[in-house]
């Protein structure tokens, strides 16, 4: 298990600069009998690299949270994808576009959603909580507005309901 500690922004637009990789991401979310919402993951990346993660997260405060995250096998996958299409617990869907820029030691990963709506979404993962952050000019000049903690912008909120 990991911290994560991360800002997150809306944007009105991509940045107007090159990344350097682009990922594209199908997210399962499944409410396991315990009431905790678990994740995975397809990860297909510009650079040939494919995975499959599953991850737990948990709230700690506001852009904090403990991580639980370990890549999957194929099996696995399709195993939680099956469990999320026929389960008669509660599972949503999304699937984003990711452009990844570094920004020195950090990395700024933007997702674009497109989920029967149009959403941007800049993170990234600092440090720690008292790092100060520069927002670099890439971002800033299509940032909307900081929406770090709020929760209606949390993936697993924007994900759509699985029906049956």
């Amino acid at each position: 298990m990991k911290l994560e500690i991360e800002r997150k922004f809306l944007l009105k637009s991509l940045p107007k600069i090159d990344a350097t990789q682009k990922v594209e991401i199908d997210q399962y979310y499944l409410k396991n009998s315990s009431g905790i919402w678990e994740r995975a993951r397809t990860w297909n990346s510009s650079n040939g690299d494919s995975k499959f993660i599953h991850t737990v997260k948990k709230n700690v405060s506001k852009g904090v949270n403990i991580e639980d995250e370990y890549d999957m096998t194929i099996d696995q996958f399709n195993d939680f994808k099956t469990k999320c299409l026929s389960s008669s617990n509660e599972s949503r869907f999304i699937k984003k576009v990711r452009y990844i820029y570094p920004d020195g030691q950090l990395y700024w990963e933007v997702d674009e959603f497109d989920n029967g709506y149009k959403l941007i979404i800049a993170e990234i993962e600092i440090p720690k909580k008292t790092f100060k952050l520069t927002i670099p000019n890439f971002i800033k000049e299509v940032m909307l507005l900081e929406v770090t903690g709020m929760k209606q912008f949390n993936n697993r909120n924007l994900s759509l309901k699985i029906s049956k």
